[in-house]
């Protein structure tokens, strides 16, 4: 009992939980007033454009912190964020993969189905790496993709050992060029009801801009999923097919930028 008496002591509080003030004289009960807690949001949506606007609208809902930028992209702007977002898309194959902007609304679309096929095709799964640029997506995508499909064609689809990961450790030397998109971790699941395998994505952002980021990102992703499912085939242990899944994304800093503000509030309260 001494012992422990010593630890929380030395944690800066006393046995019944309170917290002591001026190292051990005086002290005052904790209490949530003087806490902000982060406010994590959880989205169920049917498709990606219903992910994005979902998302989009409760940006706005509640009440998230806006913060001027101070190093990164557009730094001065304010930047509205979510503290924590995680979105389960049920059906992220669904055509058109991006939203498409009501009649009557003058704004472009955040992205289109022809940039999304590029996106897919040029950056994530291609390897090169242009002159001005340090990394892309598919450089670190690439050399681990061939592995990853071979894991699951040798092997079949019992194991869990199929995770991308596009961060490295020396990024954080320059921290201007660290990856947004940090983990494609990859789950197949066998779908008891319809007896196939199911491909799923669960995908961390660092940081990710929601108004034309999110669409075009989880757009070029759910093309590299169908890939996959093409080139991995069914399970080579029971013969039954593989077909694509669900995407469950994550984030801390999903966000709207200032000069995005009146577009994105403009697309929800229209």
């Amino acid at each position: 009992m001494y012992f422990f008496n010593e630890v929380i002591a030395l944690a800066g509080l006393k046995p019944d939980g309170r917290e002591y003030m001026g190292g051990r004289k005086g002290c005052r009960k904790m209490t949530e007033e003087r806490i902000e807690y982060l406010t994590p949001v959880f989205v169920d949506a049917h498709n990606l454009p219903d992910a994005w606007y979902q998302l989009q609208k409760k940006l706005w809902e509640i009440d998230a912190y806006e913060y001027p930028v101070e190093w990164g992209s557009y730094p001065g702007q304010l930047r509205r964020e979510f503290d924590f977002v995680c979105c389960r898309i049920k059906h992220p194959g669904l055509r058109p993969l991006c939203d498409d902007m009501p009649p009557g609304m003058s704004m472009p679309p955040p992205t289109t189905m022809d940039r999304i096929e590029e996106y897919f095709s040029t950056y994530i799964l291609n390897p090169h790496v242009g002159e001005n640029e340090k990394y892309t997506y598919g450089s670190r995508i690439c050399i681990q993709v061939d592995s990853l499909i071979n894991s699951f064609k040798d092997q079949g689809f019992g194991h869990v050992k199929s995770c991308i990961e596009i961060a490295r450790p020396e990024d954080l030397v320059d921290g201007k060029s660290q990856p947004c998109l940090r983990l494609i971790d990859i789950k197949v699941k066998k779908d008891r009801i319809a007896n196939v395998y199911r491909l799923h994505f669960i995908v961390y952002f660092r940081v990710w801009d929601l108004w034309g980021g999110f669409p075009q990102n989880l757009g070029g992703l759910q093309l590299f999923k169908e890939w996959l499912v093409e080139q991995i085939g069914n399970n080579p242990k029971d013969g039954l097919p593989l077909e694509d899944g669900e995407m469950i994304v994550m984030s801390k800093s999903l966000n709207v930028r200032e000069h995005m503000f009146e577009y994105s509030k403009a697309r929800v309260y229209r």
